[in-house]
């Protein structure tokens, strides 16, 4: 990880907590995952997310890998504040490094999963939450549906007051649907 600041975010750095910390709303109950990402490994859904004190929605993008869907990643992105997510999960992949001064060697890594925010300093760090750092919660949180919710409270979104949305990946990969469970039903073959 790069400890290049970003002098947007450190400039304005009680907006960027705001962007965060106030309740913020999707409106579909469901995530429906079935878009080919560009790299063509993953599907993915953007969904718009409606913040309180912003004019332009934020957007939620969620990446699956196709081959293996505990592989995901969530991003919270404001790109009318800049162009990275401001803030992300990552369920798998490279461990991360916080290079900032005065944080010891020995906790300076950060396996997956993860979180990424900025820091005060306009600095991209990843850190794990209590629940990721538990042996129980981090093997339950390798399920997207678990892991949506995980997301949704730390970034403060909801669907209604209190809920969180369901995650389905690729549920109608054929683009139809049957009327019957098995389409010769009734037929009588010679």
């Amino acid at each position: 990880m790069s400890t290049k600041k970003n002098h947007k975010v450190k400039d304005n750095y009680n907006f960027y907590n705001e962007l965060l910390s106030k309740r913020k709303s999707i409106f579909s109950e469901v995530i429906e995952i079935k878009k080919v990402g560009n790299n063509h490994n993953t599907l993915e859904e953007l969904i718009d997310v409606k913040h309180p004190d912003i004019e332009n929605n934020m957007l939620l993008l969620v990446d699956v890998k196709v081959n293996n869907n505990s592989f995901f990643q969530f991003k919270l992105r404001y790109k009318e504040f800049i162009d990275n997510p401001i803030f992300r999960f990552d369920s798998d992949g490279d461990t991360h490094w916080n290079r900032i001064d005065g944080v010891p060697l020995t906790e300076q890594q950060v396996q997956t999963p993860h979180f990424h925010k900025f820091n005060e300093n306009g600095i991209e760090i990843a850190y794990k939450t209590d629940l990721l750092k538990n042996e129980v919660t981090s093997k339950a949180l390798e399920d997207i549906e678990h892991c949506i919710a995980h997301f949704f409270h730390e970034c403060n979104i909801r669907v209604n007051e209190e809920s969180f949305p369901s995650v389905k990946i690729m549920s109608n990969p054929l683009g139809f649907s049957f009327d019957k469970e098995d389409p010769n039903q009734n037929i009588t073959f010679p």
